[in-house]
């Protein structure tokens, strides 16, 4: 069918609070039933709250000169991807909110999980 809303969904429902984790999430369009629609080319809108920071999009489109930083993507063939971060310190709920004209919007929610801080080593001035 035609399509009718978008669907995300993270590779993993957590990451790793400490600034250098990441998490694909797909970005694809559904029809009325929850079926891709592999014919789906439109523009997407991301909106990201949270410990995070979106690092990348991308489509698969090898004729695409769509920027690969942003808050926008392009499905091509009814699928995107968005690769977040987490931030160093971080906790709380991560929320990626997807939108396009004309279809029901989609937000996934990923658990930042707080960890220690990474060990240090004091470097000696010569």
């Amino acid at each position: 069918g035609e399509p009718v809303a978008l669907r995300l969904t993270p590779d993993r429902e957590a990451l790793a609070g400490d600034g250098r984790d990441t998490v694909p999430v797909t970005v694809e369009a559904i029809d009325a039933q929850g079926r891709p629609v592999p014919t789906a080319n439109l523009p997407v809108e991301l909106e990201l709250s949270g410990p995070g920071a979106n690092i990348g999009v991308g489509n698969g489109d090898p004729n695409s000169h769509d920027p690969e930083k942003g808050n926008r993507v392009r499905i091509y063939n009814g699928l995107a991807q968005v690769i977040l971060q987490s931030r160093r310190a971080g906790s709380g709920d991560l929320v990626l909110r997807a939108t396009s004209a004309g279809l029901k919007p989609s937000e996934t929610t990923i658990q930042v999980r707080a960890v220690p801080a990474p060990p240090s080593i004091a470097v000696l001035a010569p």
